[in-house]
This record gives structure tokens, C-alpha cells and sequence, in this order.
């Protein structure tokens, strides 16, 4: 049977249930046609349950259930009730995990995650439960309005939810699926922002979800929960998965909240998946130029975004604190996991030289410390000591070798006839004649051609390096350093205010990561952005795709 979206107004014939594109349920032409009080009548609007919560009104609906204002008919108190649909209650695994989100969120009892009071089965046996009910928006409706937030706005939404997530992860449940749309913003006092996380229906509870435990797994290896834009690159590859897809899925709404558009966008789910397991985020201004981000809140950002859930922040305690600490300036031990340690200053204290079998303190110190013009004149007087230029230019072995060489010139044909003198070689860009390389040298110069190739990655890319002060470095990164083997490089990258620095000693080719970050001798105050009030930045529609809980 044909059915229409009646949102975009797509039509399907193939069984589908709710629209792929905007997850609304789909309904039959004759619904589509019909007057709009008919075909949204609602026959729970005006039903008492259990004798106490008395329905409302329909405030709004996902993949496996309707949420309705009600009343509770003593106290008067206004509460929400979520409903499961009619056709979902037939079956048992779904009715399982409507019952688990109840349970998910009841237990984790904390400020920042809606509270869950009640649950039962309405006349028609739907089941349903009880939670709080909230005034004000989510953060997906803020987004479409403002655009982008200030970095201090979006950090302050987005600790609490590290807060909130860090004590469900601590008892043992893993939203995965965390998105602007389950982040809603409520008044709390003086605080605007004051967040409740909403919709376990997907969590993972690690008591349920148990091999061993049979009948009572509700997921299995390979199944794919969540949202396309939100969702980590294990769970996008169907892999198991533990509370650092929660961490990835706060990256990607911070990479939202300061740039306007998730990372990874398509036209497909598939597509978007894709992206997440195999392409590196794009940098945050070739997203949006006019973004407002410092480089250690960026390093935070893409920390979290890591492919590899061993290189992101293990804890929501840690991701947390590192968002804070950047708005300060700062970059935590967490957040440089991954990169390259930067170079510590040392105190240089005076170096010891060797003089013959006695280091140099043991010397006076008129004889410890020459000063540059007494050895200046002992450099003039070698000089203009005739023979002595051999031993200034050469020094020992290399003089006795052409002090000899004059001897035999000025005696003609000692040694014999069989004796023959080498060859001058003239060097062509200087025209003056010298004498042949030894074999030692021949070796000590082709070892000396051999070098290594050390690539120099930083973050932000698009800086210069520089290779202890010395010449020969590179720029802008990502871009690669030949050096001899085995020699101890300090590497220094610099991009704009932005510094970094590590140290290396290569044996082959090596790649090295330098994180960059503002140097402050003091934490500054976060000024408020210049961004509020603007028009807002419209959302590409690529990241808008969702997919109804019924297909996940």
C-alpha cells in the first residue's frame, strides 16, 4: 500500500513505517487527504491512567513511542508521560527496552538526567512511565536559531552533560545515542542552560546486555544503534562498544556548536558511517572561517573525535576538565595523549671540556675560560705562522699527511721509479688543487649523504618548523625534515601566537605530532563572543538525516 511522509511528502510502497529522511510516520493518502482535526485526533488526549494522570495533550513523538502534558489529577502537578505505540506493544523485545529506558534513567539519579517516578500499562495495554516535565527547548532547537554558540556557552552545556554521563557511566549505562535533539535546556535558578540528558531508549545496561544471559541480550555484534552524524566509528562498524561512544558523540555536538554543521555529512546513512570510520574531521575554519576557537579548546575537540577509542578521553571526567581548562588557556595531561611530549626547559650550567687526561675544572680559570679575544689572537698569530696554516685548516693527522707530501715534491723521484706521486685534483669551484680523499674519507662522506625523513605533524596544521634555531627546517605542516640518522633533533613549530615544540631521535623515517598552543603566563577571562546577535548560520541540510529508531 502506498503511504506518504506528511512532512516532506515523499511517497513509499515498500512497507516502510517512518520516513528515512525526517523519521516521521508515515500515513495513507486517504489520511493525507483527510481534514487535519480528523487525521490528528488522538484518542489518548483526555484519558485518565491509573486513576491519577490525566492526558492533555500530545507534545511530541519518535520512533517507538508519543509524548504527552499531563496532569496528576490530585496535586495538580504537570508531568510528561511517554507512551509506547499500539504496534510496538506486541512485541517483546521492544516492550523490554521501553521498560529498560525507565529503568536506565531512574537509576542513574542524577540533577542532570530527566527523573523518571511511575510506570504502568495504559487501558489498551501500552506501557508507559512517568517523568518530570521540562520547560524549555533542546539544543537542537537552539542551534537552528543562533547558528553557532560562543565557545564558553557551548563548554557550559556540554560539561554538564559530562557530568551527566559520567555518573549513568558509572553505574554501568551507555547512552549511545547522544545528540542536540536528547540535550534539553531548561531554566534553573540564574542558569538558562541547565541541562537534562532525555531518551535512554537505546541505552546499554551492562547488567542486561551480558553474554551468558540468555533471552535477556537485547543488542547483539553487528546490529547498529544511533544516529548517522553522532554515531563513533565502532558503532559504525557494528563493533562493541563501551561509554567512549558517548565521548565521540559530545566531540562531534561540539564540533557542531562552534562551527554551525556536524563533521561528516551525505546523502545516505551508509555514507555518513563511512566517513566516520575512515576521514579525518575537517579543520574547524574550513567549516566555517569565522569560528572562534582557541588552539587548546581545538586539540580538546579533535582528542574526542579520535578514531581509536584508546586515543580519546577514557572518561567523561576527563573530557570535562580538559573543556574547562582550555577556555582558561591551558592544555591538560589527557589532551596532549597522542602527541608528541614538548621540550622542557633545562637550566644550561658550564660546559666541561676535556684537556688531556683532566676536565677543565680542575684547570685555573684564566686557563678554563678563554676570552673570544685572546683566542682571536692566538687565531692571527696561527695565521702568520707560515707552516702552521696546515694545522688551522686541518689540524694533526691531516697536516702530518701534507707535510709529507711537500717533502716528497721537494725530492724529486725518492722511492724509486715505481714510486708515483697522486695526483693533485683541482676542486672546479674554487680552481685550487688538493690532494685525493683517503679511503676513510670516501666513507665518512657517503655515510654522511645518508639521511632519514622525520614528517612533522601539528594541530592546527599550517606551521613552520624549525629544527633547533638551525637552518633546514620546513613548513607549513604537514611537510617532512631529512637528517642523518641517529642525530638528537629539537624540533620547534610556530603558527602565529601559537607554539610547540618536541624532541626526536630518528633511526629510520619517523612521523611526530606537535600540538600547538597559545603560551600565557597567566590564565585569561574568556571574553564573551561577538557572534551573539548575528543572523544565524543556516544548517546543511546533509546533517539533518536521522533514522527512526524502528530501522537502528
Amino acid at each position: 500500500m502506498m503511504k506518504v511522509c506528511p512532512i516532506c511528502k515523499a511517497e513509499y510502497d515498500r512497507g516502510e513505517v517512518f520516513c528515512p529522511v525526517d523519521a516521521a510516520r508515515l500515513i495513507t493518502p486517504s489520511q493525507m487527504a483527510a481534514p487535519m482535526s480528523a487525521a490528528t485526533r488522538d484518542p489518548m488526549v483526555g484519558l485518565e491512567l491509573a486513576g491519577r494522570y490525566r492526558i492533555l495533550r500530545r507534545i511530541g513523538e519518535g520512533g517507538m513511542g508519543l509524548v504527552y502534558e499531563a496532569e496528576h489529577a490530585v496535586i495538580e502537578k504537570r508531568v510528561a508521560i511517554k507512551v509506547l505505540r499500539e504496534d510496538f506493544s506486541k512485541k517483546p523485545e521492544v516492550v523490554e527496552r521501553f521498560r529498560q529506558e525507565a529503568k536506565s534513567a531512574s537509576r542513574i539519579g542524577h540533577e542532570n538526567i530527566i527523573d523518571i517516578s511511575d510506570f504502568g500499562e495504559t487501558p489498551q495495554g501500552q506501557g508507559y512511565f512517568v517523568m518530570e516535565f521540562l520547560h524549555g527547548q533542546d539544543l537542537a532547537d537552539l542551534l537552528a536559531k543562533e547558528g553557532t554558540l560562543p565557545a564558553d556557552r557551548a563548554v557550559h552545556i556540554l560539561s554538564q552533560c559530562c557530568r551527566a554521563l559520567g555518573a549513568a557511566h558509572g553505574k554501568g549505562i551507555v547512552h549511545r545515542d547522544i545528540k542536540p535533539e536528547n540535550v534539553f535546556l531548561t531554566q534553573r535558578g540564574d542558569d538558562s542552560d541547565f541541562v537534562k540528558i532525555v531518551d535512554f531508549g537505546i541505552a546499554k545496561m551492562s547488567d542486561i546486555e551480558t553474554e551468558g544471559a540468555p533471552g535477556r541480550k537485547l543488542t547483539k555484534t553487528g546490529m547498529i544503534f544511533g544516529t548517522p552524524e553522532y554515531m563513533s566509528p565502532e558503532q559504525a562498524a557494528g563493533k562493541g562498544l563501551d561509554h567512549r561512544v558517548d565521548v565521540y558523540a559530545l566531540g562531534v555536538i561540539l564540533f557542531e556548536c562552534l562551527t554551525g554543521r556536524v563533521p561528516f555529512v551525505g546523502d545516505s546513512f551508509m555514507g555518513i558511517l563511512t566517513q566516520h570510520m575512515f576521514e579525518e574531521p575537517p579543520p574547524l575554519r574550513e567549516i566555517n572561517p569565522r569560528v572562534r576557537c582557541t588552539a587548546e579548546l581545538e586539540h580538546v575537540l579533535f582528542h574526542a573525535l579520535s578514531k581509536d577509542p584508546e586515543a580519546r578521553y577514557q572518561s567523561m571526567a576527563d573530557f570535562g576538565s580538559a573543556m574547562e581548562a582550555a577556555l582558561e588557556g591551558r592544555t591538560t595531561e589527557p589532551t596532549l595523549y597522542g602527541f608528541a611530549e614538548p621540550v622542557k626547559a633545562v637550566a644550561q650550567g658550564p660546559k666541561k671540556v676535556e684537556l688531556g687526561d683532566r676536565p677543565a675544572d680542575d684547570f685555573p680559570a684564566s686557563r678554563r675560560k678563554p676570552t673570544k679575544t685572546l683566542w682571536a689572537a692566538g687565531a692571527a698569530a696561527a695565521l702568520l705562522a707560515g707552516g702552521g696554516v696546515a694545522w688551522v685548516l686541518w689540524g694533526g693527522e691531516r697536516a702530518d699527511q701534507v707535510r709529507a707530501d711537500q717533502t716528497m715534491a721537494q725530492q724529486g723521484d725518492v722511492g724509486g721509479a715505481d714510486t708515483i706521486a697522486p695526483e693533485p685534483v683541482v676542486d672546479p669551484s674554487t680552481d685550487v688543487a688538493k690532494a685525493p680523499d683517503t679511503e676513510a674519507e670516501k666513507q665518512a662522506n657517503a655515510a654522511a649523504k645518508e639521511v632519514v625523513e622525520v614528517t612533522v605533524q601539528t594541530r592546527p596544521p599550517g606551521a613552520e618548523v624549525t629544527v633547533d634555531g638551525k637552518p633546514g627546517g620546513c613548513g607549513p605542516t604537514p611537510c617532512t625534515i631529512e637528517a642523518p640518522p641517529g642525530e638528537h633533533l629539537v624540533l620547534r613549530a610556530r603558527r602565529g601566537k601559537k607554539r610547540g615544540s618536541t624532541e626526536v631521535t630518528p633511526t629510520g623515517a619517523t612521523t611526530v605530532q606537535i600540538a600547538l598552543v597559545t603560551k600565557r603566563t597567566r590564565p585569561t577571562k574568556t571574553r564573551p563572543s561577538r557572534d551573539v546577535g548575528r543572523t544565524p548560520t543556516k544548517r546543511s541540510p546533509g546533517g539533518d538525516l536521522k533514522v527512526p529508531d524502528i530501522f537502528r
